[in-house]
């Protein structure tokens, strides 16, 4: 169940909520976006700050970021939307399974296009612990993919978890997978920290948006059900 249904979509304070998310996000994409190309002294404290994080030593930790950092790939993403959306529309789930389609899927291209816009090139290869990938740095695709898929699944988990105590939970571990995945990325050395800072902003602007036409849509899709039953 949405947000919005059995009740009047207009007076749902939740909508101006999702319109504030996804302003505030968007406006902090765009700060990080104008500070990486016209501010150089910004550039440079993301150049400073992500060879830092590289810099970063224990036991284990290249190990773990090369396997946490897979979780964020392309394949595993996209079959992990895709179960999530068959068992939802399995479920009856029609409205939350779209949602959770056009939420990877479209931010996914939104972000390969910005890629090609911006084109920042990624970190020299010396300092790169994976192979580089071809594409250009910023947005982040692995955290704008895992930011995503992770925001849909809370927000789907949350139209049926009611208590505190299996809420908390579950946000808690979907934020923590997709900070691992993302600071993987700089750490490995394929991106600077520039880059999923941008795709976190990016994906919750875009998530907002898509969470906000799905409520609107299925608000609508139950005002038609309603009146279907009433007239039959």
């Amino acid at each position: 169940m949405l947000p919005g249904r059995r009740e009047s979509w207009r007076a749902d304070p939740r909508a101006g909520m999702l319109v504030l998310v996804a302003g505030v996000a968007l406006a902090g994409f765009f700060a990080i976006t104008a500070g990486l190309l016209l501010a150089p002294a910004f550039v440079e404290l993301d150049v400073a700050v992500s060879a830092a994080i590289r810099g970063l030593t224990a036991p284990g930790l290249e190990p773990a970021a090369r396997l946490v950092t897979h979780l964020g790939d392309f394949a595993v993403v996209a079959t992990l939307t895709a179960l999530t959306a068959a068992v939802l529309f399995a479920r009856g789930r029609r409205v939350e399974a779209a949602l959770v389609i056009v939420a990877v899927a479209g931010g996914a291209l939104l972000g390969f296009g910005l890629k090609e816009l911006f084109m920042r090139v990624r970190p020299a290869l010396d300092v790169a612990r994976i192979p580089l990938p071809e594409t250009y740095s910023f947005p982040s695709g692995h955290a704008l993919a895992s930011v995503l898929y992770l925001g849909s699944l809370v927000f789907v988990a949350f139209l049926d978890i009611r208590r505190l105590g299996v809420a908390v939970p579950v946000v808690a571990g979907c934020t923590l997978v997709a900070l691992a995945i993302a600071l993987s990325r700089v750490y490995l050395g394929v991106h600077y920290l520039g880059d999923v800072i941008g795709a976190w902003f990016l994906a919750a602007g875009w998530l907002a948006l898509v969470v906000l036409v799905a409520a609107r849509w299925g608000a609508g899709q139950d005002a038609e059900e309603v009146r279907s039953r009433d007239g039959a």
